[in-house]
């Protein structure tokens, strides 16, 4: 197959020597990479990002804390395709994305493209972390279509129905169209998990920095995550919003408090201070931390919905299996107008 060596041969007396020095190279080395070994003959198509993203972020969204319309995520940057499209998705789905600078808040997005190696043959498996909840599945390009080639994995989270959106997919194989839950794997998240000793919670008080997003929980430590900058602020107002058993639907009363908020806020001198609260038993897993952050951050966007800036709210927990009545409510969000002080 290879002609050049002979040629070079042939030539070898010619004035042409540099070229027969190129040819002779490509007889040694040029014989062994032409054809489908080469870099150009290995160009396999690259999967459908969008399709992959819409099927990950459907699921996930179909659990209650994680529901778009109530639901703050956390998200860097974008470092790559895959990266940039799961934001996309978001994005489109109606969520609330903060960029964050590194790990972060309690919904941190991490979406990750894990190489395996089954039975001897490779399969990319894609990976999208919402905090402590992941869905993850393995897709493939089959026929230039991008098709799921495993059953969805759900982490994290107590089993519920699932209905998977493969409807998107071209002819997906029906062996594969299934759901199923397995144990929490992904890293532990500060705000809501780890019980601290007294020791973490000193380190943590002190080296708290200003409007940090990992917040301790204030039943442990009874001071606000804000306390330093709330000290150059005095109440105006102050209201409990009450939110149903085990739930995060504000309703039209809390609707309506918070429009009065609204339009007595002063974005020039004011500050929202919002702490939501969960006391007492709950039917929820892990219920009283999510449900304590979760009607805080559902406070936070509808004030933000209705035109406040993210900067101006400043959202914390108070949880605890035992109630607090004393101090704060059981089931319900302390929302307070701060103005600044004069000086």
């Amino acid at each position: 197959m290879c002609r050049f060596k002979t040629t070079a041969t042939t030539m070898l007396n010619s004035s042409k020597r540099f070229v027969v020095s190129a040819c002779l190279l490509v007889s040694v080395s040029g014989c062994s990479v032409i054809g489908v070994n080469a870099p150009w003959g290995n160009d396999e198509p690259k999967p459908d990002y969008d399709l992959i993203a819409a099927n990950l972020v459907n699921s996930l969204a179909q659990f209650p804390h994680l529901n778009p319309l109530m639901a703050t995520v956390q998200m860097a940057q974008p470092s790559s395709e895959f990266r940039k499209h799961i934001k996309q998705e978001l994005n489109d789905q109606g969520y609330k994305i903060e960029t964050i600078a590194s790990e972060e808040g309690i919904n941190q997005v991490r979406p990750e493209i894990k190489s395996l190696d089954a039975d001897g043959s490779k399969q990319d498996m894609y990976v999208l972390n919402i905090g402590r909840v992941s869905a993850e599945r393995a897709y493939a390009v089959v026929a230039g279509k991008t098709v799921p080639v495993s059953e969805q994995i759900i982490r994290g989270a107590e089993e519920r129905k699932v209905t998977l959106n493969d409807d998107i997919f071209e002819a997906p194989d029906s062996a594969f169209t299934s759901v199923t839950f397995k144990p929490y794997a992904g890293p532990q998240i500060e705000d809501v998990l780890a019980a601290q000793t007294p020791q973490a919670k000193a380190r943590n008080f002190f080296k708290r920095k200003k409007r940090t997003a990992v917040k301790v929980n204030l039943y442990e430590t009874l001071v606000s995550n804000y306390a330093d900058e709330f000290s150059g602020y005095e109440d105006i107002d102050q209201s409990i919003l009450i939110f149903p058993n085990d739930s995060l639907r504000l309703g039209n009363d809390n609707k309506s408090i918070i429009e009065q908020y609204v339009e007595n806020m002063n974005p020039e001198t004011d500050l929202l201070s919002v702490i939501g609260c969960s006391h007492g038993n709950t039917e929820v897993n892990n219920g009283n931390s999510l449900l304590a952050l979760g009607r805080a951050n559902r406070v936070k966007e509808a004030l933000m919905f209705s035109g406040l800036e993210h900067d101006q709210i400043l959202e914390e927990g108070c949880w605890a299996p035992q109630t607090f009545d004393e101090v704060m409510p059981r089931r319900g969000v302390v929302l307070t107008l701060k103005r600044k002080k004069n000086s």
